[in-house]
């Protein structure tokens, strides 16, 4: 019995002796607390913009909700910032063009081309060391271009109607990057990063053209030439493009220091979709550009697809 009372203080001291050192150790006391700071933080931001992105949706009041959402953003921060020493926290902000485009997975449309949009960004790089962080903040941006594909004219079942969309569509995207650095080489350092981003949909125009292209002759669909366009521009695609937007992130770039603690950062990012960006859109399937049929009748599909576009990011980190 004594000896396996030896053998039980010797089994639990070990334990005893990790758990007091990892309830007394700063630098994991710190990480602990950051953590749980950074979460809270995360799910006020992402509840508050939920609750916010029927307004932002609305045309008459997106002025209004920018405002507000901008100005939680602003506070959240300072908040966070006064709770967190400088070395632990950098923030800044940085434009961020992009070229985008979309990607057809169904191949029963057509993407044509990339557009240039423009993007703004929040940073709040969370840093483990001086050459590892954790990227987070908030990113706004448009993205979007051309794409076509074929419907049934809903005044007339004898006819297929091509149509030819442009896409222009914002996002607020909650990024969650692992970011890595260099030690300084003269000025400057390198990063590079990697990671994911959640955004959410708060505008969804398109630019609409359609046109007849296919005529159901009575024995077969014969092909159409016709001129007459119908362009309707501004049209709100809401109820056509899903809320949330699930991305990859890849992307590297300098820091150059100006002065202090203040540098000037270039970066180029890779921002891919993996989900569906579209809810719900009807077409016609097609192989060849020609429509397929069963029995006389076209077999109609729903548009699954997404966007990618390359950015450049210009700020400054302070």
């Amino acid at each position: 019995m004594q000896d396996d009372n030896v053998i039980n203080d010797i089994s639990i001291k070990p334990s005893r002796d990790v758990t007091l050192f990892l309830l007394h150790n700063k630098h994991v006391k710190k990480v602990v607390r950051l953590s749980l700071e950074l979460m809270v933080f995360s799910f006020n931001f992402t509840f508050t913009t939920a609750k916010m992105s029927t307004l932002m949706r609305n045309s008459q009041t997106s002025s209004l909700s920018t405002a507000i959402l901008l100005g939680f953003i602003a506070s959240s921060a300072l908040l966070f910032s006064n709770k967190t020493s400088a070395q632990d926290l950098r923030m800044g902000l940085a434009v961020t063009p992009n070229a985008a485009w979309m990607v057809s997975t169904d191949y029963d449309h057509i993407p044509s081309g990339a557009n240039l949009n423009f993007g703004y960004e929040f940073i709040a790089d969370l840093m483990f060391s001086e050459n590892y962080a954790l990227g987070l903040g908030v990113h706004i941006f448009n993205t979007g271009s051309d794409l076509t594909y074929q419907v049934m004219n809903p005044d007339a079942i004898s006819e297929i109607l091509d149509v030819d969309r442009t896409y222009s569509l914002q996002y607020v995207e909650l990024p969650f990057t692992f970011k890595m650095r260099t030690k300084e080489i003269g000025y400057m350092k390198i990063f590079s990063k990697f990671g994911f981003g959640l955004g959410m949909n708060v505008k969804s125009l398109a630019t609409d053209g359609r046109h007849l292209s296919w005529e159901f002759d009575g024995d077969d669909w014969v092909n159409v030439t016709s001129d007459g366009w119908t362009i309707n521009e501004g049209v709100d695609i809401t109820e056509d493009i899903k809320f949330f937007r699930a991305a990859v992130i890849v992307g590297g770039g300098i820091e150059k220091n100006l002065t202090g603690s203040t540098s000037l950062t270039i970066g180029l990012n890779y921002n891919s979709s993996f989900s569906n960006v579209h809810k719900d859109v009807d077409l016609i399937k097609f192989d060849s550009g020609v429509p397929e049929v069963i029995n006389g009748s076209p077999i109609p599909g729903i548009m699954k697809g997404n966007d990618r576009f390359l950015e450049l990011s210009v700020g400054v980190l302070f």
